[in-house]
This record gives C-alpha cells, sequence and structure tokens, in this order.
C-alpha cells in the first residue's frame, strides 16, 4: 500500500468545482497538502485540470480559497484531486489547519 506523504483530515465543507466544461458544487470528504477528496455523481474523466475552490475558517486570510488541481481517481462516491499549484499563504493556512488537528501532533518524536 502506498504511504501517504501527508496527514489527511477529515473535512465537511462546500467545494466549487470548475473544469473546462462544466461547474459544479459538491461536498468534501477529506484533504491533505497534497489534494482533496470531493463527494459527487457528476462525471470528470481522470486527467482533467480542475480549479477548487474551497471555504475553509483561516484566521490568516479569507476563507476562501481557489487552489488548480488535476483529478487522478474517480469512484462511484467522488473525486480524488491533486493540487497542482497553490498560493505560498494558502499552502502555510492549510499546514497550520492540519498541524493543529493531526493526532499526530501530541506524541513525541523518538529517533530510531
Amino acid at each position: 500500500m502506498k504511504q501517504r506523504r501527508f496527514p489527511r483530515m477529515q473535512l465537511d465543507s462546500k467545494v466549487f468545482l470548475r473544469t473546462p466544461d462544466q461547474a459544479f458544487s459538491a461536498d468534501s470528504l477529506n484533504f491533505t497538502l497534497q489534494g482533496i477528496f470531493i463527494k459527487t455523481r457528476e462525471k470528470v474523466e481522470t486527467g482533467t485540470a480542475v480549479e477548487v475552490e474551497i471555504t475553509i475558517p483561516c484566521t490568516t486570510r479569507n476563507p476562501n480559497m481557489k487552489l488548480q488541481g488535476v483529478v487522478t481517481r474517480v469512484e462511484s462516491s467522488g473525486l480524488a484531486i491533486e493540487f497542482t499549484r497553490m498560493d505560498p499563504e494558502i499552502f502555510q493556512c492549510l499546514k497550520n489547519i492540519l498541524m493543529r488537528r493531526s493526532p499526530h501532533r501530541l506524541k513525541p518524536y523518538i529517533a530510531p
């Protein structure tokens, strides 16, 4: 099984997705600094470039964030989108949210 590079966090938020051919809203299921999984029945092909607009409360900036991505997996329950471009400020905000909510943050690191 492939190991994740970034921790995954459950995220129940509205997402607006724009492709070259369509635009629709959906609900997010979870996200990482690498991407997001959204629940939708809309059909979007793997490899499609998308713009993701999501609302995440963040103290340092507007909660409406726009990210660029590509659809990497299509399932009956939704779409996996890998982020391809994001503002450094958005990256830092998402990183801070993940660090605050991560269950691993309270465990001390012990070197092997």
